[in-house]
Order: C-alpha cells, then structure tokens, then sequence
C-alpha cells in the first residue's frame, strides 16, 4: 500500500474514533439535561404583588385567571372568554397587574408555562402551574 492510503485510513479511523467520543457525550449531556430539576405541573407558588395589582386582579374576575406564557408572548383567558393576548386588555391598571402577575410568575417557573392565577380575599395571589 502506499503512503497516501495509509494517512487516509488512519483520518478515517481518528474520525470514527471522535465520531463515537461525541456521540456518548452528547447522549449524556440529553440524559442530564432530561432528568434535571424541573418544575411539575401542579406546583403552587404565591406571588409578591403590588396591593394595586391584587385589587385589579380580584376586580377582573372571581374565578382563576389561566395565564399561558410561550413563545407568542403571555395569552390570557378570564372565565369562559375566549384566550387573548396581554396587549389585549387595554385598561392601564388591568393590564400592568396581569403582567406584573405573569412577570413573577416567569420567576418562578422560566420562560414557558400555563397557570391559574388566583387573588384572595385576604389580598394574596397565589398560582398552580398546570404545564
């Protein structure tokens, strides 16, 4: 055999070799990134609101507001209303209070979830996460 061959079968096999090597530590880096601390559907989180913001919300609806962040921005739906995007709501105070909620809830939870938002009585607001 001549050399060339030889040079071009030992590229081959240093690249199968690095191949394989990326290969496993790319499948452990996916298993660490799958398994690691996430939040679950169901976690409740109160949130820290302006007693501005706790009033408007309580005004807006009795019921549980669904909050829904993703990459189209936070959509909001009150009782049996259709979902509407945030910039929807027009009302100063409305809408700096879904967004201060939605702002902390962010916090909590990363850049995407759905949640109920829920302002009490004795002026906490509280949110489950749903996804």
């Amino acid at each position: 055999m001549s050399g060339a061959v030889i040079w071009v079968l030992v590229f081959l096999v240093i690249a199968l070799i690095a191949l394989v090597v990326v290969w496993y530590l790319a499948r452990r880096v996916k298993t660490d990134l799958d398994n690691g601390p996430t939040a679950a559907a169901g976690a409740r989180a109160l949130l820290e609101l302006t007693p501005a913001s706790v009033a408007s919300l309580r005004g807006l609806s009795a019921e549980p507001i669904l909050l829904k962040q993703g990459e189209g921005g936070v959509r909001v739906q009150i009782e049996h209303r259709p979902m509407l995007p945030l910039m929807a709501f027009v009302g100063k105070d409305v809408s700096s209070a879904l967004a201060e909620a939605a702002g902390r809830v962010s916090e909590q939870w990363g850049p995407e979830w759905v949640a109920l938002v829920t302002a009490r009585d004795d002026g906490s607001v509280s949110a489950q996460r749903l996804a």
